[in-house]
């Protein structure tokens, strides 16, 4: 079994990725399934095949212990260490050979606290990934850019765990716009001189400072352009993960 665990910004698309990529995956025959990590999570595009909220309720933990929506949610995550057992065991009743887990809306919560790790690192005694998801639209911005490779850099060093980096929503980008993110990937020094000539002030030196921690820290940034609406990009990924997990074959024989 392989666990690859979905992370980005609020919005960026990790669920309807879960969705559309799960589907993909059972297109060409891959034993796949979906894992729900969101307490909060009103609608989901798919079904999980095991769901977090079967456990942990916000709501519930809203009403029970008097709190808000955000210290509800705070709390469901940090309840959520008392339940890896039983998820990994609910995982494991169903032996998919490949499993995509869709992880909270707020990335925080999840990414940045004690529990995102613990649950990475105890779900399951099998091989694991992250898929960090740059929100296309957002991204056209070289500020959001920069910043979204500073968060993905800083989950790489908190999960130790192979990452692929994705740039979602495509389908609503034009063909400048797609192939300027892409530029930026490619080629640093096209990325230095955006940040060079639309930012100004604070922006533009933060940017400057989050690049260098990035470089001197090494983590290389290619993200494959992705739509959840198109399927386009899925096959790159798809070709990647089996790189890393199979050796290029499928996840099921």
């Amino acid at each position: 079994m392989n666990l690859i665990f979905v992370l980005g910004t609020a919005g960026s698309g990790k669920s309807t990725f879960t969705a559309k990529f799960t589907r993909f995956l059972e297109y060409h025959r891959e034993d796949v399934m979906a894992v729900n990590l969101d307490p909060g999570s009103m609608i989901l595009p798919y079904a999980a095949n095991v769901d977090v909220r079967e456990y942990i309720k916000v709501e519930e933990i809203m009403e029970e212990y008097g709190l808000g929506p955000n210290g509800g949610l705070m709390l469901a995550h940090d309840m959520m260490s008392g339940i890896v057992e039983d998820l990994s065991n609910d995982i494991e009743d169903f032996t998919p050979d490949v499993c995509i887990v869709d992880t909270p809306g707020q990335m925080e919560l999840f990414a940045f606290r004690n529990i995102g790790a613990e649950i990475a690192q105890n779900l399951t005694d099998v091989e694991k990934g992250v898929i960090y998801i740059f929100d296309g639209m957002q991204c056209r911005d070289p500020l959001n850019y920069v910043m979204n490779m500073f968060l993905a850099t800083a989950i790489n060093t908190k999960f130790f765990l192979p990452q692929y980096h994705l740039i979602s929503k495509i389908d609503a980008l034009d063909e400048y716009q797609l192939a300027e993110m892409v530029s930026w990937s490619e080629d640093q020094f096209a990325l230095e001189e955006a940040v060079d000539a639309r930012l100004t002030g604070l922006n533009r030196t933060m940017s400057q400072d989050m690049m260098e921690i990035i470089n001197r820290i090494g983590l290389e940034f290619q993200p494959i352009p992705v739509s959840s609406v198109t399927n386009d990009g899925f096959s790159d990924l798809y070709a990647q993960l089996m790189m890393t997990f199979t050796d290029g074959g499928k996840f099921t024989p």
